[in-house]
């Protein structure tokens, strides 16, 4: 299996263009079996398809923000997607553009704004998170997110790279 590694922000990434600010960014590269895939394809396969463990640590996050207020993502679809539009919304996912080799989803919150880019580049997955603090409160928010954040992003990128998804 591919190993996952990470990586700085990539250069050609147009994900900066979608936010404000940075206060905290990470990205993760990890070698696609199939190089020329789509990256509609690759987005699907890595969001379709979360493990157990981290499905059931969202269903944790959705209980205890939702105690504050925070989006949830409980209105939207949660059906499996099966194809991209800017403006779809799936869980707290909106996408925000499509190129040939890079999506931008995310959301903007009270609390804080969040982009996510699933980039293909060179036949690799390069999966970037971008986060901006809108209040102190988002400072608090991801300060407890963030331990698990990594996690969560490298074990779906390793769920679907085991499975041959991408």
């Amino acid at each position: 299996m591919s190993k996952i590694v990470s990586v700085d922000l990539p250069k050609q990434s147009i994900s900066k263009q979608f936010i404000t600010s940075l206060d905290f960014f990470d990205a993760f590269k990890v070698k696609l079996i199939n190089p020329n895939q789509d990256v509609d394809a690759i987005y699907i396969a890595i969001f379709n398809h979360a493990p157990k463990w981290v499905a059931f640590l969202m269903g944790l996050r959705n209980k205890i923000v939702g105690l504050f207020g925070l989006d949830t993502g409980n209105g939207s679809k949660q059906t499996k997607i099966t194809t991209l539009s800017v403006g779809d919304k799936h869980g707290v996912f909106k996408i925000f553009d499509i190129q040939p080799n890079e999506i931008i989803a995310g959301e903007d919150d009270s609390h804080l704004n969040f982009r996510v880019s699933v980039l293909n580049e060179d036949g690799n997955l390069i999966l970037s998170t971008l986060v901006h603090y809108n209040s102190n409160f988002g400072k608090f928010y991801f300060f407890i997110v963030k331990p698990f954040h990594k996690l969560v992003v490298k074990g779906m990128m390793k769920n679907a790279v085991k499975n041959k998804r991408i």
